[in-house]
């Protein structure tokens, strides 16, 4: 416990924010492009109405929290409350959502392994240009507690999250019994507005959508150079075998190796570039250098301006009976090009 703890305050220390974080803060996080910039504040973005599950964490705040984003996607924010979490701060929460104003609180929570800690969390209200509410933005700032104020609490993290399931036949039961649970606001945001839906391919594809998928496996990254990863889905780090928080600010040549043809690469980016969507099949390859055909397809993602935001990549493992005569080895094809010649 005391090993634990030392790595709570060494999290803490390197949790506060720099100057240009609290600039960023006073300002406020006011749209979904905001939040999911690449920020060393702590992040989590959830639904906009009950059960407000989280769709994005960033790396910040699992170091904050102990938590990975896989253990949370899709989860409400509850795990962080414990039996200290002081009920009439959640309650502050609750109604300053019901009026859509932002909402600032120090509040006890809970570490992955049962350590508390003060958390100073702005919650923001992300709207779309019509002025309705899609999504939550919590900003965290973690203080120590001094030794013998809170107790910490006994949880074994492999046992944290038990299975609802069977617990409720209503859905809408189900978000209302959550919501309560989750100490997270109570947005009047409709029911239902959380669940996802698969994403379509090509069209206008907004941040919202991106964001809520979560069937596909989905990656997006700043539409620029080095194209650095803003936000992987659960499904994505199942397929690729790394976590958010490893592959969080670096570029998708991680999935690249010696047999992905570069040059297609080189073609799919140039048609996103130029705001259109393109899809090929790609060799990649998996954390720990697994080889796997990837069927790829990659889009610009608008924010509520209609400017390109992000890109974003949605990636379909197949067999290789499924290559297409164009998808052949780099290797291959840079020995039938020798051939040729001679």
């Amino acid at each position: 416990r005391g090993t634990r703890r030392s790595a709570r305050r060494r999290s803490h220390q390197a949790s506060r924010p720099c100057f240009s974080d609290l600039a960023s803060l006073k300002m406020g996080v006011r749209t979904l492009s905001e939040a999911l910039q690449l920020s060393d504040e702590c992040r989590v973005i959830t639904t906009g109405s009950a059960p407000f599950n989280i769709v994005h964490t960033n790396k910040a705040w699992s170091k904050l929290t102990g938590f990975k984003f896989t253990e949370v996607a899709n989860r409400s924010n509850s795990f962080l409350q414990g039996p200290h979490t002081e009920a009439k701060l959640v309650e502050r929460m609750r109604a300053a959502s019901e009026k859509g104003e932002t909402t600032r609180v120090r509040v006890v929570n809970y570490d992955r392994y049962g350590t508390p800690f003060y958390n100073s969390i702005e919650i923001f209200p992300l709207r779309d240009m019509a002025g309705k509410l899609t999504h939550y933005c919590g900003v965290l700032h973690g203080e120590d507690i001094p030794d013998g104020v809170v107790p910490p609490i006994d949880r074994k993290p492999e046992e944290l999250f038990g299975s609802t399931s069977g617990s409720s036949t209503d859905p809408d039961e189900e978000e209302e019994t959550a919501a309560a649970a989750s100490g997270w606001p109570a947005a009047a945001a409709g029911r239902g507005a959380g669940r996802v839906k698969r994403l379509r391919r090509g069209g206008h594809v907004t941040l919202q959508e991106a964001l809520d998928n979560t069937e596909d496996a989905v990656v997006m990254t700043q539409p620029h150079p080095p194209y650095a990863i803003t936000h992987v889905n659960a499904p994505w780090c199942e397929m690729c075998g790394y976590t958010l928080e490893e592959v969080e600010g670096l570029s998708s040549s991680i999935l690249q190796g010696a047999e992905t043809d570069e040059a297609l690469l080189s073609e799919l980016m140039a048609s996103v570039r130029r705001g259109e969507s393109s899809s090929a099949t790609l060799v990649n390859y998996k954390k720990g250098g697994a080889r796997f055909l990837n069927q790829v397809h990659i889009q610009p993602v608008f924010n509520q301006n209609d400017e390109v935001d992000q890109f974003m990549a949605m990636l379909h493992e197949v067999d290789e009976k499924e290559r297409p005569p164009h998808a052949a080895p780099a290797a291959a094809k840079k020995a039938g090009r020798r051939g040729e010649r001679a």
